[in-house]
């Protein structure tokens, strides 16, 4: 991850994949989302942080391209934009959840999460 220290959980019991810490600035709780079509990705609510210290990384893997890295702070979500929604369910079997929700028409939207264009922002203090 550009840089970052990364220490790997021994057990993925808590939605934690690794930690990571950029040079500039404290520790980070990552959790790992990979995609291959524009379908929905969720990390279940006891699984989140809404903070400023946890990630969502997603690896978006295509054919025609290198691996695309998106991040998400728990911070962002209900993002306008609508890719970032929380979905508490209600009434229904499914678990509240925190989504990416991904489409072709949502690309564009999607760029400003791209690892390189978040990069400084990690590298300082988390919010």
């Amino acid at each position: 991850m550009f840089g970052a220290e990364v220490y790997t959980s021994e057990v993925d019991d808590r939605g934690i994949d690794f930690v990571c810490r950029f040079p500039n600035s404290g520790f980070y709780e990552v959790q790992v989302k990979t995609v291959t079509d524009m379908n929905l990705q969720f990390v279940n609510a006891d699984k989140f942080k809404a903070t400023g210290h946890f990630l969502v990384v997603l690896v978006r893997l295509t054919s025609e391209s290198a691996p695309e890295l998106f991040v998400f702070r728990g911070t962002d979500w209900d993002s306008p934009d609508g890719i970032l929604k929380f979905n508490a369910y209600e009434g229904k079997e499914s678990k509240p959840a925190y989504e990416i929700r991904l489409s072709k028409s949502r690309l564009a939207d999607l760029q400003q999460y791209k690892l390189e264009c978040k990069y400084a922002e990690l590298n300082s203090s988390p919010t």
